[in-house]
């Protein structure tokens, strides 16, 4: 059971990992639908 535990950590540490990069690239998907390239008129100098 002792060789098991550091492995199975790992591989959780690993998959939560995992998971947290596909959450936040599919997070910032709505960011770059919603970006606008035009500088808005209070903005410009």
């Amino acid at each position: 059971m002792k060789k098991i535990m550091p492995k199975l950590f790992v591989f959780a540490v690993t998959a939560l990992l995992f998971l947290a990069n596909v959450v936040t690239a599919f997070g910032s998907n709505c960011t770059l639908s919603s970006y606008q390239p035009e500088v808005p008129e209070a903005l410009r100098k």
